[in-house]
């Protein structure tokens, strides 16, 4: 509002030499000095006087905005529109009337006819943002990236214009003007721990959605980082988890046991923490250590989304300890009968190498007792000689 407000007193300087109207400056001067009550007495005398003059209904807008009365501000701004439907001053204080009742189509529509380029700097930033969250609000999502991607050219330095693009454009599936965005209302406001946050959740996005496997990796890297300097900070089991789902995605196997084993004590009825560290484990080739993480998670969901991953999981870990039984029975809880024919084949296969292993090695004993034999009878032999 401070914004708003520092602009709105810019314009009156701007609007030149006005005619002479009782109460005019007593207005102007009660509102420059944030005296918006007496603002709004003054310019209201104004407009019993001079119903048709544009200026009174502006200002008392503007002045009734800032006490929050936000139906009876959008009524004299309407007003002094349609008094003055050129005024582009007018045209946005309007739309920000509109927004501020959450008429969002009529922000749009009105708006859309404006051309910023026409606007000054100060003035096209508020163009931007208002219309931008307008066309957000009515699933305009790429016209808002649009809007928004002009708002953060006009303010390069501001953190916050710089997230709401980075999210806005994350939301659209423009994944990396999201992250580039983020990346730097991150750097603007290194202390803002949800800036950091909502930057590594992009980089995991990005981390689970690319095909390339340099950016994969280097996404989930830098993910864990922010995510370790967030734990660092504030150990909270949110934070965690972030950590764990960059720490996984990244390969750093080791660490994310260590992660995961913080979270489980502090998940609460959560299940998923429960499930992330068998994913550690197993991903470590721990395979036995992941059992027991992997059916506490199954303790904790009644899901069945939840329940498949977590029977698909377990039946992995069964069957990389070739405890065919119960991976079977994982994996039939899952509903992945691919995975159950694969593990009866390799069951079979294994129990077929068993026995040829078994074969081999009776073969091994009958010709190892062979040549004892054949080597005692040539001693029998031998001595017979003599």
């Amino acid at each position: 509002m401070r914004k708003t407000f520092i602009l709105i007193t810019t314009l009156l300087l701007l609007m030149g030499a006005l005619p002479a109207l009782a109460g005019w400056d007593e207005g102007v001067a009660a509102f420059t000095s944030k005296n918006f009550q007496g603002a709004a007495t003054e310019f209201q005398e104004l407009v019993n006087q001079n119903p048709d003059g544009w200026r009174g209904h502006y200002m008392l807008g503007l002045s009734l905005e800032q006490l929050k009365r936000k139906e009876e501000a959008l009524h004299h701004l309407r007003k002094a529109y349609d008094l003055n439907p050129n005024d582009l001053s007018i045209k946005v204080a309007l739309g920000r009337a509109y927004k501020n009742v959450r008429r969002y189509g009529d922000v749009t529509q009105l708006l859309g006819t404006v051309d910023a380029s026409s606007l000054p700097a100060k003035q096209r930033a508020a163009f931007y943002q208002i219309r931008g969250e307008a066309k957000h609000k009515t699933g305009d999502s790429q016209g808002a990236v649009k809007d928004f991607a002009q708002l953060a050219k006009l303010q390069p330095s501001n953190a916050k214009t710089q997230f709401l693009y980075g999210t806005t454009a994350l939301a659209a599936g423009q994944t990396d003007s999201g992250i580039n965005a983020l990346r730097k209302a991150s750097e603007l406001s290194p202390k803002d721990t949800d800036m950091k946050r909502a930057y590594a959740q992009a980089l995991i996005k990005k981390g689970r959605t690319s095909r390339d496997k340099a950016s994969k990796k280097q996404s989930y890297l830098r993910a864990s980082q922010l995510a370790s300097e967030l734990v660092a900070a504030d150990s909270s089991y949110d934070n965690l988890m972030l950590k764990i789902s960059a720490e996984l995605g990244a390969g750093l196997f080791s660490k994310a046991i260590e992660t995961g084993t913080q979270a489980t004590g502090k998940s609460g009825g959560d299940w998923l923490a429960h499930f992330y560290l068998g994913q550690a484990y197993t991903s470590n080739g721990q395979f036995q250590d992941a059992v027991a993480p992997l059916e506490q998670a199954k303790k904790k969901t009644t899901k069945p989304d939840d329940l498949k991953m977590i029977w698909k999981q377990l039946g992995f870990a069964y069957e990389k300890q070739k405890k065919y039984a119960q991976s079977i029975d994982a994996y039939q809880n899952a509903g992945d009968q691919g995975a159950v024919a694969r593990v009866k084949e390799n069951e079979e296969t294994d129990r077929f190498n068993q026995e040829v292993e078994q074969q081999n090695a009776e073969i091994e004993k009958m010709k190892k007792e062979a040549a004892e034999l054949e080597a005692e009878l040539k001693a029998l032999e031998q001595g017979g000689g003599r």
